[in-house]
């Protein structure tokens, strides 16, 4: 052990160099600096702050593998100086480390929690990582589309069949990938929806859904709406009973509905992406009515997205579809009040009202109204449904 006034002005020409380092680095000489900081290392090889200034220096520089390892050098003899899980996270990140970046900055937090520069950093690390799998799952569907179309037109030529539609549809699908490099369809696995012989059920499936939803021709509100998908439900089971006892498929039915959704919300078509959005959430809800639960349909949500604003209508789509292909859309529409329908038909404000301020009927909880007049107006309408929905959740209706 060397003596105390040796070890004393080792430190005190460890600290000048350090600080000369400092000034290198403030005036952007970056070398300089580096060659202080080695300096000093030399000098006094316990001191986590040389590391770490040093690794600073580095990461300036570009030098991000030596900015990582001094940064990890920092964290090793001092483990609660959280300055070396913030340089060591940064030099992860820009070698395109993303897990291991978000697992040093959380470690990081957890010393510094009131670090800024830390939280700003987990932040856009959290970003990043969603991205990364975004675009991961977005070259995956492109992928497996380009496979599925090979396969299917091969299995066409073979038998002596052409398909010019097919031809066509690569031929999109190949130009959109080149101007936009993706081609995201919102959750759906094309290899078993689109092209795959077993996914013919689903097009056929929604086919159904359609004709049953417009067999209904009356054109009123609430009641009318219900009575349209009820009527859906009927002509899928009378046709498709094996579906519905599927749980798997009808997730998959649910899937192909909300990812018909967001295409056209990205079309601006926003009347049919509120069908679909609708549509999906009622084929969610009714299947405990196939599984002979029978627990009674959200009808007020499924009327909300039938009739809903785009900030409604984004916020449930984006809930349900694994990519951020509407985070763009739900900035814009975010600051929008989320609005909904008096369930009086006669309302005197024209139903349409801000969510916030309609009251739920306290009995069945399936209905809302701007006013308790229009909700007693509306009582001899909706006694009927009121009474069935309470003996539901009573238990005292089964099937």
């Amino acid at each position: 052990m060397p003596p105390p006034q040796l070890t004393l002005l080792l430190f005190c020409a460890s600290y000048f160099l350090l600080r000369i380092g400092n000034a290198a680095y403030a005036a952007k000489d970056f070398d300089e600096a580096i060659e202080q900081y080695t300096a000093a290392i030399a000098l006094d090889s316990k001191n986590c702050v040389y590391f770490s200034n040093r690794s600073a220096a580095y990461a300036a520089k570009g030098d991000w593998k030596s900015a990582a390892d001094d940064a990890q050098e920092c964290i090793n003899m001092n483990p609660s100086f959280f300055k070396g899980y913030y340089r060591l996270a940064k030099a992860q990140s820009e070698q395109h480390l993303l897990a291991d970046a978000l697992t040093t900055i959380k470690k990081g937090l957890d010393v510094g929690t009131n670090d800024r520069e830390q939280k700003k950093l987990m932040r856009k690390l959290k970003a990043e990582v969603k991205g990364a799998k975004d675009e991961e799952y977005r070259k995956s569907s492109a992928d497996q589309i380009h496979n599925a179309l090979e396969q299917s037109i091969q299995l066409m030529e073979s038998h002596g069949l052409t398909r010019k539609c097919h031809v066509m549809e690569r031929k999109r699908i190949e130009e959109d990938m080149k101007n936009n490099n993706k081609c995201c369809m919102h959750g759906i696995d094309p290899m078993r929806v689109l092209w795959h012989p077993d996914g013919k059920f689903f097009h056929e499936f929604e086919a159904t859904f359609l004709d049953g939803f417009r067999s209904v021709k009356r054109q009123t509100h609430t009641s009318l709406l219900g009575e349209k998908f009820f009527s859906a439900y009927v002509a899928t089971m009378a046709k498709f009973p094996e579906v519905w006892e599927d749980e798997s498929k009808i997730g998959m039915v649910v899937t192909l509905f909300v990812s018909n959704s967001t295409s056209l919300l990205l079309e601006g078509k926003v009347d049919i992406a509120r069908f679909y959005a609708s549509s999906a959430f009622f084929v969610q809800e009714a299947l405990t009515i196939s599984n002979g639960t029978f627990a009674p349909v959200n009808a007020a949500q499924v009327e909300a997205l039938y009739d809903a604003d785009e900030h409604t209508l984004v916020s449930f789509l984006r809930k349900h579809i694994p990519c951020s292909c509407l985070d763009e859309k739900h900035k814009e529409v975010k600051d929008m009040p989320k609005m909904s329908s008096c369930y009086n038909e006669q309302c005197s404000r024209g139903r349409r009202v801000e969510r916030s301020k309609l009251n739920r009927c306290s009995r069945c909880s399936q209905a809302f109204y701007c006013s308790r007049e229009c909700q007693v107006a509306d009582w001899p309408r909706h006694k009927t449904i009121c009474d069935f929905d309470a003996m539901i959740k009573a238990g005292t209706l089964s099937l």
